[in-house]
């Protein structure tokens, strides 16, 4: 229940005036609050009434024009029947149209396959097999003198090559190779100091040797001399 203040005096403030609702100034205003004017509800009701007869009218004139677009767009059931067989009978023609050209690519097809069947008969492939097998039988021998000819040849070369790189064939030719008591190779005469035992390797056998100089040392000669 709405509360309304009104002491009736406009100057005062009373603590009535903070817990109610609304706040009038004098005990008329109140009333006029609480009891409004007839006239001001019927010319608000008189409105929503005019408001409400316009939007009837235009809800019937949509209505009315959506119901003339679904009657002229509604058809007969037998003009639709009409179109379905005439639509039935278009796709009947092309699905035998099709059936007849699947049937045509399909004999074609079979037709190759029977030509290239024939050229490939086991009999005839056979013959060719046993003609290829004639001919690699009378070029095998002659592949196989010829590779070992070829790799024969090879074969000497490297040996050849291999005996001018080879330090056996420089030890052959008068050479000698020093070694050292870990079997390092001397290839300097700083590696050596006097009195050290050496192992010279022959072309055939090997010396045991010893360092009398290697000539590193500057000889101091006597002045005497």
């Amino acid at each position: 229940t709405p509360i309304v203040s009104a002491v009736g005096h406009e100057t005062d403030v009373s603590i009535s005036d903070f817990v109610a609702d609304v706040r009038a100034p004098t005990p008329s205003a109140a009333a006029e609050l609480l009891a409004p004017d007839s006239s001001h509800l019927t010319r608000q009701v008189e409105n929503l009434h005019r408001r409400l007869v316009m939007l009837m009218r235009n809800r019937l004139t949509h209505d009315r024009l959506r119901l003339e677009g679904m009657a002229r767009r509604l058809r007969h059931p037998g003009e639709r029947l009409r179109q379905q067989a005439q639509r039935l009978d278009d796709l009947d023609m092309r699905l035998r149209r099709a059936f007849e050209r699947s049937l045509n690519t399909r004999r074609e097809r079979l037709i190759r396959l029977e030509t290239r069947l024939a050229g490939q008969h086991p009999g005839r492939q056979l013959a060719l097999l046993r003609q290829r097998l004639d001919s690699l039988a009378e070029r095998l021998p002659r592949a196989m003198r010829e590779g070992l000819k070829a790799r024969r040849l090879q074969l000497q070369s490297q040996v050849q090559t291999l005996h001018v790189v080879s330090p056996l064939a420089t030890l052959g030719r008068g050479y000698s190779i020093l070694l050292n008591e870990r079997g390092q190779a001397i290839r300097n005469a700083a590696q050596t100091h006097t009195g050290q035992r050496l192992t010279a390797r022959l072309g055939e056998g090997q010396l045991q040797v010893r360092v009398e100089d290697n000539h590193l040392t500057p000889v101091t000669l006597s002045l005497l001399d």
